[in-house]
């Protein structure tokens, strides 16, 4: 990794928790409004996409989808500053909402999205391979979705995507669960399982789970960690045997090896969210994965100072996609 890549910011701005939080605190919302898709799955449910600018169908720009984190959006700073520089360098580029995290916040059956989740990513994909066969189409992934997305890259619908990044991914789940468990990261466990539990509690008051008894009576007010949430209620949801199936089968860093594509992956040595496990061995890895270790950045921060606040990830990201799209052309 030279200079150019590496992230060493102000010194009074290098405590991992500001680094976390500073994004919510300085950055207003988007200025831009996007174009919201409604789009429908196999299943009967939907999720819903916006992009930052609806293109024509005769488009030829590359395409950049991006998936977020944990209860993210279009409106987290990590997803509209990205695309807003990929707009900036000629990229089209379009946010695909899991389950209930549009502007829609109950989707319509008991299941919702989970770390390992690509289905529904991957209905996404074919469709606008399908509606814009003129098209390179890259990925980028964040937190959860990273992770999603580092299993996505291992499989046949890699095929129709011609880079990856991966940031700030819990590539080992269980690693990751026990670390929000500790410290001042708990102030991160309640912000994230909060809108989890009212999502579910909702579901429950309005009977989707009429046909399912067991998931009609847990009562989740009591839970306060993820690996209780996760074994009695994201498992069963999405048909594993427990957390502990669930993390393991879910978990992205196994998945690097049999990666089809150039991707790269961020991660940041002191990021709240993520356990030591997440960082991959040189044999967990093969030649289509590049992988950069930040000293500092927390989790999805990357903020420095100079002139003004800004963030140096979106700018990685894109001189990432922008040197991919140059080699493939």
């Amino acid at each position: 990794m030279n200079d150019n890549q590496r992230f060493l910011p102000r010194p009074w701005l290098r405590a991992s928790h500001l680094q976390t939080l500073l994004p919510r605190l300085i950055y207003r919302k988007r200025k831009w409004y996007g174009a919201w898709e409604i789009f429908a799955l196999s299943d009967g449910d939907f999720i819903e996409l916006c992009w930052y600018q609806q293109p024509a169908p005769d488009s030829r720009r590359p395409l950049v989808i991006l998936f977020h984190g944990l209860e993210g959006s279009v409106d987290s700073p990590y997803i509209w500053q990205t695309m807003e520089t990929l707009a900036e360098q000629g990229f089209d580029s379009v946010v695909m909402h899991f389950r209930g995290c549009g502007k829609t916040p109950i989707n319509r059956l008991p299941r919702a999205y989970h770390s390992g989740d690509i289905g529904d990513p991957k209905a996404v994909i074919d469709a606008l391979a399908k509606r814009y066969p003129q098209r390179s189409f890259h990925a980028i992934g964040f937190s959860l979705g990273g992770n999603m997305l580092a299993q996505l890259m291992s499989t046949d619908a890699a095929e129709a995507i011609s880079s990856a990044a991966i940031c700030c991914a819990p590539l080992d789940l269980m690693s990751c669960s026990k670390r929000i468990d500790h410290g001042f990261s708990k102030l991160y466990r309640k912000y994230l399982l909060t809108p989890l539990k009212y999502k579910f509690s909702t579901k429950q008051q309005r009977g989707v789970f009429h046909d399912w008894p067991a998931m009609a009576d847990i009562d989740v007010s009591t839970m306060t960690s993820f690996l209780e949430f996760d074994d009695k209620v994201t498992a069963p949801l999405h048909g594993f045997k427990d957390v502990h199936d669930y993390y393991q089968r879910a978990s992205g860093k196994q998945f690097l090896k049999y990666i089809k594509q150039p991707t790269l992956i961020v991660h940041a040595d002191d990021d709240p969210f993520l356990g030591s496990d997440v960082v991959p061995q040189a044999h967990e890895m093969n030649n289509f994965v590049h992988y950069e270790r930040q000293p500092h950045g927390g989790h999805m921060g990357f903020v420095d100072y100079q002139r003004g606040f800004y963030s140096w990830l979106p700018k990685r990201l894109v001189k990432w996609v922008s040197e991919q799209e140059v080699e493939q052309a």
